[in-house]
């Protein structure tokens, strides 16, 4: 593949893994105790189940994940790592070289910042920014969630039993679903409590996220595999992410990356 081609997948790649962000790969449930599953309320009992059973954890890192992007006819394979301190800092670095940072995406609770080290340039915007360009509220804390493969929504922070539906089919999973002005809400919920897939359908298009591969470390219930589909502006985007190596609870070393030495530009020069 020619240079060009490749930086243009890469831009596509990111702006998947930035814009949703980054919907893809994490998850975890520490084992608690559930009360007896009561049989007059069974949509507050998953509900609450799955609340219970989410994943806690101050850190994440994933220190070694492979990813392959597709955008229509193109494929592309490279590495990345991902660092996430709760409430506060969610980083993603992706690699195509092993150990050669090519782009950065840090978020952080009020803004966040896309650096292409390739061209030496970098974008910070607003979370009204993402609203304006995907049509939906993408917070901080929506963000936290997804990659932290807890429930969210994406019209108010606070989450209660009664901001879902559940439907139960027999020889299906379970369905959380949430209805709100403009847009829906699904997670399908699998044996214990954890969340094998998370989609949002809006107007302006649908994010569909699935997890597989749980297994507990650190305490921490998390799969080793990921899919996400985007379909945004009359495009398809698909992140394959599969997780080599992870902790939970351990020490996050961060040094921020010194903008001084890189040229502000608008979004769209780093990502069209």
């Amino acid at each position: 593949m020619k240079t060009k081609n490749r930086m243009t997948m890469y831009r596509n790649s990111l702006f998947a893994l930035a814009c949703v962000v980054l919907m893809w790969l994490v998850a975890g449930c520490k084992t608690k105790q559930v009360s007896q599953k009561p049989t007059d309320q069974p949509a507050a009992y998953t509900v609450n189940q799955v609340l219970t059973e989410q994943p806690t954890f101050v850190t994440l890192h994933i220190s070694k994940m492979s990813v392959v992007a597709t955008y229509g006819t193109q494929q592309l394979s490279f590495r990345a790592t991902v660092k996430l301190l709760t409430d506060s800092l969610l980083v993603l670095s992706v690699q195509p070289v092993a150990g050669i940072e090519m782009f950065r995406v840090e978020f952080t609770p009020s803004q966040f910042v896309v650096v292409d080290k390739w061209n030496r340039r970098y974008t910070e915007n607003s979370y009204d920014f993402l609203r304006y360009k995907l049509g939906v509220d993408l917070r901080f804390d929506v963000l936290q969630n997804i990659v932290s493969n807890r429930l969210f929504l994406l019209e108010k922070t606070d989450i209660s039993a009664a901001d879902f539906t559940v439907e139960n089919l027999a020889g299906a999973p379970t369905q959380l679903l949430h209805l709100a002005s403009g847009l829906i809400q699904q997670f399908e919920v699998v044996e214990p409590a954890a969340i094998a897939k998370a989609s949002v359908v809006a107007e302006q298009g649908r994010l569909t996220c699935e997890y597989a591969g749980h297994r507990v470390q650190n305490g921490v219930r998390f799969p080793n595999a990921f899919s996400m589909t985007l379909q945004a502006a009359g495009r398809v985007m698909t992140l394959a992410c599969t997780v080599e190596k992870m902790e939970f609870n351990k020490p996050l070393e961060y040094v921020p990356q010194n903008l001084s030495r890189y040229e502000k530009v608008n979004f769209s020069k780093i990502i069209p």
